[in-house]
């Protein structure tokens, strides 16, 4: 889908540096999942927002010194971010102190950074939360260091020739380049951000299920007939042939040169504090689990309330509740959408009393994996009983299933896709 905002393009084209020589591209991309520390608004950001968390990566390094330009990926599409880098160390106590982006960097801006030096780059929740992937694309000179460094696909970036050939289509009557077949390991929705309008060629983006005909552009055209501009976002699905034809933009003020444009898959399902709650197998009400999830850790807790393998014989009693009740708790590390436990069975004890002491052993293991914010799978071996099987589960409640949605809905982390 085409997005031309006049604003926008006309507040960024101010940015443009112009360069001797090609210019390097790095993406740097991390995760807000609402475990990080909430300090007041930075300089730079909405005055009067809330505290907001925040993330400092440091050691980030330039291997050129120059100007670079830096901008905000999903400004319009994920984790709107405030960007703020540092000449050294950043303290939240005296935020103003070594700092090189007085104003903050909401969409775009220029920055002049030296190599040896080592930056700190702050990015923080611009004027509300948004949980999810945020990426920071570094444009000059150089190749930036950090350990938040991802590797975007080799056909997002590169540089339009004068005897490229040329198509009429909506973007324009302008030159373009054709990639493909080109395949996405997961379908779903792919955010799309033109990077180099903010400091070279003004690109679009148009994706096809064919290859591209310049006399019939508009066959086989995947984004709904329209091209990709600026930003957007496309449906692509896992195991399609799709051909991508990046073409310049006739507004650009330049019809050669570089483009560079980051194209984020959707963000993958991840375990989080809101799946915390109630869960149960609709084939077998009457049992269940009872979840809480600690992001800060990658913990996760469950109690798994159920009954004996067989009915006890009708003559066994008890004083509370039914003698054929069993529970067992679990508790462990989970890793994206995936928790595997160790069972804990627990015993010795008398209702509401502390003697005698409990007697607890470990033995058989739980895994519970997610699909989505409303469902799931058990699978369990339960040790030396030798029973193991698998089951799925579905939240009791969805009264937060919104919360839950909003800390995986959007992009993911650029990358391969």
């Amino acid at each position: 889908m085409k997005f031309r905002n006049w604003m926008i393009v006309a507040g960024l084209a101010v940015l443009a540096v112009p360069a001797t020589a090609a210019a390097t591209n790095s993406v740097l991309s991390g995760i807000f999942d609402g475990s990080e520390t909430k300090i007041p608004a930075l300089p730079g950001t909405c005055p009067g927002a809330p505290s907001l968390g925040y993330q400092a990566i440091t050691n980030v390094q330039v291997g050129v010194s120059g100007n670079y330009v830096v901008t905000d990926v999903f400004n319009f599409s994920g984790a709107d971010l405030s960007v703020l880098l540092y000449n050294g160390n950043f303290n939240p106590n005296n935020p103003n102190n070594n700092l090189l982006t007085p104003g903050g960097i909401d969409i775009a801006d220029v920055v002049s950074l030296n190599s040896g030096s080592n930056y700190t780059m702050v990015v923080q929740h611009w004027c509300q939360a948004r949980e999810g992937a945020w990426a920071v694309t570094f444009s000059g000179p150089g190749s930036v260091n950090s350990s938040l460094v991802v590797t975007p696909p080799d056909y997002t970036e590169g540089s339009f020739a004068a005897n490229d050939p040329t198509a009429n289509t909506e973007c324009g009557s302008s030159h373009y380049q054709e990639v493909g077949p080109i395949n996405v390991a997961k379908s779903g929705t792919y955010y799309y951000t033109d990077i180099s309008i903010n400091y070279a060629v003004d690109v679009c983006l148009g994706i096809y299920s064919a290859p591209f005909s310049p006399g019939n552009p508009n066959a086989n055209q995947v984004a709904g007939f329209l091209q990709l501009d600026d930003f957007g976002s496309v449906e692509l699905v896992a195991g399609r042939d799709y051909y991508f034809v990046t073409q310049v933009n006739d507004f650009s003020v330049d019809d050669t040169g570089e483009f560079f444009y980051v194209l984020a898959p959707p963000a993958p399902f991840s375990i989080n504090h809101a799946l915390a709650g109630g869960w149960f197998n609709p084939a077998t009400p009457g049992q269940g689990l009872v979840l809480d999830v600690f992001d800060k850790s990658n913990q996760m807790f469950a109690a798994w309330f159920t009954y004996d393998l067989q009915r006890p014989d009708p003559s066994v009693e008890a004083m509370i509740g039914d003698p054929g009740h069993r529970w067992m708790t679990a508790q462990g590390s989970f890793e994206g959408d995936t928790a595997t436990l160790p069972i804990y069975w627990t015993s010795g004890m008398i209702f509401d009393a502390a003697d005698p002491p409990a007697s607890q052993q470990q033995d058989g293991t739980l895994t519970l994996e997610f699909s989505n914010c409303i469902s799931g799978t058990v699978t369990y071996d339960l040790g030396a009983a030798g029973v193991s099987d698998q089951f799925p589960i579905s939240r009791l409640a969805n009264d937060a299933q919104d919360l839950c949605q909003s800390l995986y809905s959007g992009p993911g982390q650029p990358g391969p896709l």
